[in-house]
């Protein structure tokens, strides 16, 4: 609903500015990938002091409505992927059939000793070792995801051999070592990017990321990897479906 005219007096709060300015990318008035209009003219129009629009530009971006580009301002934020978190899809399928381009780029895999909450989650006794495998994930050519992967060492002999930046993981562990997934646990949170984060995701320092860890476990339930990943939040979104009396029914997309 557009805003009446004293609504948006130069004593205006920030939430306030920012609702209007989330109306008009909703309305598209301001469109995905637009650059904001400059903050005096936007002040000028909102009756509004710039102090007021500066926090609320500042909202709109840490809920991934709005980018910051270096050198050139803030800008409406493109729409962002949805999927349901109990989908157990591999991501990079999911996003073929809704025909996004999924790419990928292998950081660093080393062959370790893992922290001991890593060795409980995978269920590794004192000697066991580890692989661990970082890649940055580009969604239609944007860096969108940095996710750090555990798997056995003992499970996935040798995986260094192969491709990870253009395979995916889960075929091979089913093609090469017979270990297919089936099930696994999920948790979301809210994090900020650290400077490794911010240079590696294009994002600044300290700009706020979702946080996916879980577990994923083979048909007999036992545990084939621990990960991590975060996650540009102006990239990716998730959100939850609720119906009162149907506890199996709910969901998040």
């Amino acid at each position: 609903m557009v805003m009446k005219k004293d609504e948006t007096s130069r004593r205006a709060s920030w939430s306030v500015i920012a609702e209007q300015l989330e109306y008009w990318i909703e309305s598209g008035r301001l469109q995905a990938g637009q650059r904001l209009p400059s903050e005096e003219s936007l002040a000028k129009e909102l009756g509004c002091h710039r102090d007021t629009l500066r926090t609320a530009i500042r909202c709109l971006a840490g809920e991934g409505k709005l980018t910051r580009r270096k050198g050139s301002g803030f800008t409406v934020a493109m729409p962002r992927f949805r999927r349901n978190l109990y989908d157990f899809e591999p991501l990079w399928y999911f996003l073929q059939q809704n025909r996004r381009q999924f790419t990928s780029r292998v950081i660093s895999m080393e062959r370790l000793k893992p922290v001991p909450r890593v060795a409980r989650l995978l269920k590794l006794n004192e000697a066991g070792e580890a692989y661990r495998l970082c890649r940055l994930r580009f969604l239609d050519g944007t860096p969108a995801i940095l996710e750090t992967t555990y798997l056995s060492a003992l499970r996935v002999r040798d995986l260094e051999r192969f491709d990870l930046a253009k395979n995916s993981l889960f075929e091979i562990m089913a093609t090469e070592y017979g270990i297919y997934a089936d099930s696994g646990n999920q948790t979301l949170s809210i994090t900020y990017a650290d400077e490794m984060e911010a240079e590696l995701l294009q994002i600044p320092v300290l700009q706020p990321l979702l946080l996916l860890r879980g577990v994923t476990r083979d048909d007999y339930g036992i545990p084939i990897e621990s990960f991590s990943a975060v996650i540009r939040n102006d990239q990716f979104g998730f959100e939850g479906i609720l119906r009162a009396g149907e506890p199996d029914s709910r969901e998040l997309v």
